[in-house]
Formats: C-alpha cells, sequence, structure tokens
C-alpha cells in the first residue's frame, strides 16, 4: 500500500515539475500618459489633446475629460462625459518603432440606450495611414474590465500612433479609461 502511495505522488510530483510556465511571448509598447497619471493643476490631461476645458465658464459644462481617482491601476483614470452639447475626446499621437498587434487597456462605463463610445487607433508611415483598430463600447459596466483592441497588419513599417478616445453623444453617457498600452506578439 505505501509503494503504491508513494508511486502516485512520484508520478503526481514528476508529471507537475515537468509543466515549464512560458515566457510572455509579447513585447509591451508603453503609450505616452497611457496610465492617465499625468494631469496639471487645471486638471488638464497631461500629453493628450482633448476638448475638455476645466476653467471655462460658459452656460454649459466644458469639464468634459476629467480626473478621476476611481482608477484600474495608479492614482488616475480619465472619464469622458457628455455635456449635452458636444461628445468628449482625447487624442494622443507619438512616435513607434515597432509595429503594434494589439492595444490593451481597462474601461468601465455607463452607456445610454443607443450610444457608443469609441477607442480608435491609426498606425503611420510618414503622413499615411497603413493600420488600424477600433472599439465600440455600447454596453454599461460597473467595474473595470480588461479590452484587447486588434491592430490591422498591412503594413511591416510604421513610425506613429494616433489613438483616439471620443465619448457619446448621449445624456449620462460616461467612459472611464486607464492603462493603455500597445502589445506586439513575437
Amino acid at each position: 500500500m505505501k509503494v503504491r502511495a508513494l508511486t502516485i505522488i512520484m508520478l503526481f510530483v514528476l508529471t507537475f515539475s515537468s509543466c515549464k510556465k512560458e515566457a510572455a511571448n509579447y513585447q509591451i509598447i508603453p503609450i505616452p500618459n497611457g496610465d492617465f497619471e499625468q494631469w496639471d493643476n487645471m486638471p488638464n490631461l497631461a500629453i493628450w489633446h482633448t476638448n475638455s476645458c476645466p476653467a471655462c465658464v460658459p452656460p454649459y459644462e466644458t469639464y468634459i475629460v476629467k480626473k478621476i481617482t476611481e482608477a484600474e491601476n495608479g492614482q488616475f483614470a480619465a472619464k469622458f462625459v457628455y455635456n449635452n452639447v458636444y461628445s468628449s475626446y482625447a487624442n494622443n499621437k507619438f512616435a513607434i518603432s515597432l509595429h503594434p498587434t494589439s492595444l490593451i487597456g481597462y474601461i468601465k462605463s455607463n452607456i445610454a440606450s443607443g450610444d457608443t463610445a469609441i477607442i480608435h487607433i491609426d498606425l503611420f508611415s510618414g503622413n499615411n495611414i497603413v493600420d488600424n483598430g477600433v472599439f465600440y463600447e455600447t454596453s454599461s459596466n460597473a467595474n473595470y474590465r480588461k479590452i484587447n483592441i486588434p491592430i490591422s497588419q498591412s503594413a511591416t513599417n510604421v513610425d506613429s500612433a494616433l489613438i483616439k478616445i471620443v465619448g457619446g453623444k448621449k445624456q449620462n453617457t460616461e467612459l472611464s479609461v486607464d492603462n493603455l498600452v500597445f502589445l506586439k506578439n513575437d
């Protein structure tokens, strides 16, 4: 009986000790302020170009790309809200040397019925758009969830990327975004 138990234990140990965890088969390509941690004292989102104006005082809300502390990772995230006049947006164009295969990040949302928020990626070679990816958010999620946006692979050489995040066009639509990075599969 002891021999049988010892044999079973040995087989169990050998089986699981021979399992090797594979190394990650992708490279992470950082996005400038893709973690949404950098804001000025207004607070405007640093590095990204937005249509948000916290200091403006027209008869409608213009602080529509908001610094929030409810983040998936780190201290801050960005919340895109509709102000009943126009959609919120943020653009970030920057140099890259590798062609990413996808963009990953975390979102949570409250999307009004029939509305859509968008994350769009363009990859450039010179002034030409050579590849892209797009994500449409049409559902609501109270907690952050991971998204993975595939990027087309038509070209081999790219030199820059443009990420555009656009909030919805209906009252009460909100999209919170955090921790964006590009991945390149090996």
